[in-house]
């Protein structure tokens, strides 16, 4: 008996029909690139001693296939390269303990929200202060949602400008010498506390276990916010 060991068979495993709709939702789209069940264009050589037929199968257009996602990856960073500003910029790392998975699982659109509020108000009110910039930088944000091990690890990749603008007119870079942007432990320390607070006041969030031992255990733990050299970024972004 054959065995179908086809790229597309990767997509069609016996467990994905108990994932969540989203996720079965994208390995249908993956399972499906380049087949006919995408459809199809129909090619002639208009050679008439030729006339070769050849059907070139549709793709399915999903972010997360391998084949059609460098090509919406591509042009995501071709546009954000037309807004880069004139200063250096920086790569911040976001990062959550991960006793909060099992949260996660269940109120991921709050969460995450929660995540975006908490990292980009931790960047925005270091950069206020004017002993680091007194300014508003210019901040490009990316939620990961998964580890090098494909282990759920949710975390926001964050493009942060050395420069600003203070409402009237643009601000340098303080930091001449382009070896950090904040001080890291003061980020975790902000990016903590914005975070617990958001997660503790919101009462319509469902918990896995039990909340208090839960926050005891995250609030005594130290929190990761990191910075690290950028994946193939122009000559002035720069890490810390």
């Amino acid at each position: 008996m054959e065995t179908d060991v086809s790229f597309q068979s990767l997509f069609r495993h016996q467990s994905i029909p108990n994932f969540n709709p989203y996720s079965r939702a994208v390995f249908a789209d993956l399972a499906a690139c380049h087949t006919a069940a995408k459809g199809y264009h129909l090619s002639r050589c208009n050679d008439q001693q030729c006339g070769n037929i050849a059907h070139r199968y549709h793709s399915c257009g999903n972010r997360h296939c391998p084949n059609c996602g460098n090509m919406k990856r591509d042009a995501w960073i071709e546009s954000r390269m037309d807004e880069l500003l004139p200063t250096a910029y920086y790569h911040i790392v976001f990062t959550l303990p991960h006793e909060l998975n099992p949260v996660f699982m269940g109120n991921r659109a709050k969460l995450f929200a929660l995540l975006f509020l908490a990292a980009s108000q931790t960047l925005l009110k270091h950069a206020k202060m004017l002993e680091y910039l007194g300014a508003e930088p210019g901040v490009t944000m990316v939620l990961h949602t998964w580890g090098q091990d494909l282990s759920f690890h949710p975390h926001v990749h964050c493009i942060v400008s050395a420069g600003g603008y203070d409402g009237q007119r643009w601000v340098d870079a303080k930091r001449k010498n382009n070896r950090f942007l904040f001080p890291q432990k003061s980020l975790a320390n902000m990016f903590k506390a914005i975070f617990m607070e958001g997660l503790e006041k919101d009462s319509s969030i469902g918990w896995i276990g039990n909340k208090n031992s839960l926050l005891k255990a995250i609030r005594f733990k130290k929190w990761n916010v990191y910075a690290k050299t950028p994946f193939g970024s122009p000559d002035r972004v720069v890490s810390r």
